[in-house]
């Protein structure tokens, strides 16, 4: 088994993004939150822009459910940072924590109309945290980690 285990290292090495966000999602994860599933991620149709068109290809788009919250987000590039635009839906005042797997989690509050803003210092593997202002609305919802 050590040497099938050695000669897969060698041929076929585990890329370390994916090593650090399985150890990153195995410590973040409680237990106590809903998961919300990826609906839609442009990144895919910003590579396709990019190659016909020639030019820069729009923010992304990610858009996260979970039960009756929707989470969706639009992610521009300002290097070497990121600013993220967030829409919840059903709009209600809620505290999203950005999580990263380097830094210390970053908190933003969603208004009333579930609008939220955040700038990160760079880009990598993130995930959210959506705790809603009334916590008798229901557990806290986590997305799945995207690279940004």
């Amino acid at each position: 088994m050590a040497d099938l285990r050695a000669l897969f290292a060698a041929v076929d090495p585990v890329p370390p993004l994916v090593t650090e966000t399985a150890k990153a999602s195995l410590g973040w994860r409680r237990l106590d939150a809903d998961l919300a599933e990826l609906l839609s991620d442009s990144a895919l149709e910003q590579e396709r822009y990019a190659l016909a068109r020639g030019g820069e290809a729009p923010a992304r788009a990610v858009t996260f459910s979970s039960g009756e919250l929707t989470i969706d987000v639009e992610v521009h590039v300002d290097d070497p940072g990121r600013t993220l635009l967030g829409q919840l839906s059903p709009a209600a005042p809620a505290t999203i924590e950005i999580q990263t797997m380097a830094d210390a989690p970053v908190s933003a509050q969603a208004d009333r109309l579930g609008r939220f803003r955040v700038r990160l210092p760079s880009g990598g593997a993130i995930r959210l945290r959506v705790l809603a202002a009334d916590r008798r609305a229901g557990p806290p919802v986590e997305t799945s980690w995207i690279t940004v």
